[in-house]
C-alpha cells in the first residue's frame, strides 16, 4: 500500500520542524520545499498540500509551541542584551564626565 499524501506531508514537515530553530526558519524551510503555509489570527496554523489544507497540530500532530518558546526566549535575550549594552554606554558616558 502506497503512503497517503498526508503521510508524505507529515514526514517532510516533521523533518523540517526538527531542523528549525524558530518559526521564521520553519516557514522558510517549508517554502523552500514548495509547501505553502497559512495563518489564522497572525499565527502559523497549517500548510497547503495538493488541493487540501492541513492543520499542523490537529491534522499532522506537529506542535509548534517549542518553536514559539524559542522565539520568545531569543527575543527576551536580545532585549536584555540591548538593555545591558545601553546601561554600559550610560555608565561609560558618566565615567568620562568625572
Amino acid at each position: 500500500m502506497a503512503p497517503s499524501d498526508k503521510d508524505i506531508l507529515f514526514e517532510e514537515v516533521q523533518k523540517l520542524h526538527q531542523k528549525s530553530q524558530s518559526i521564521r526558519q520553519f516557514e522558510k524551510l517549508l517554502l523552500l520545499k514548495n509547501i505553502q503555509t497559512y495563518h489564522r489570527q497572525g499565527k502559523l496554523t497549517g500548510v497547503y498540500y495538493g488541493n487540501r489544507k492541513y492543520r499542523l497540530r490537529q491534522s499532522l500532530g506537529i506542535d509548534i509551541e517549542p518553536l514559539l518558546l524559542r522565539d520568545k526566549t531569543l527575543e527576551r535575550i536580545g532585549t536584555l542584551r540591548g538593555s545591558a549594552y545601553q546601561e554600559q554606554e550610560h555608565l561609560d558616558g558618566r565615567n568620562l564626565e568625572l
